[in-house]
């Protein structure tokens, strides 16, 4: 947790500093872009049979998921399926 000297001197900053800030963030966007979409009704509901518990039993996140089947997705076509 930050400490209340750090946080005041971190805003200050902040403050001073909005093109910083704003060139960093377009450079991370850039680098990391975030993708939106909205899967069909038939894709959501196979999905949701195709989600895993993690290790604490909780189901894993919509991320998560489509991450994993896009990477076995990416495997199989490296295998020539």
């Amino acid at each position: 947790m930050m400490s209340d000297k750090y946080r005041v001197a971190k805003n200050n900053w902040d403050k001073n500093n909005p093109d910083k800030i704003k060139e960093s963030k377009a450079k991370y966007d850039k680098d990391n872009p975030v993708w939106g979409f909205r899967p069909t009704p038939e894709l959501r509901e196979w999905l949701e049979k195709e989600r895993w518990d993690d290790s604490d039993g909780l189901p894993e996140t919509n991320a998560a998921l489509v991450i994993r089947k896009l990477e076995k997705l990416m495997d199989l076509e490296y295998q020539g399926y």
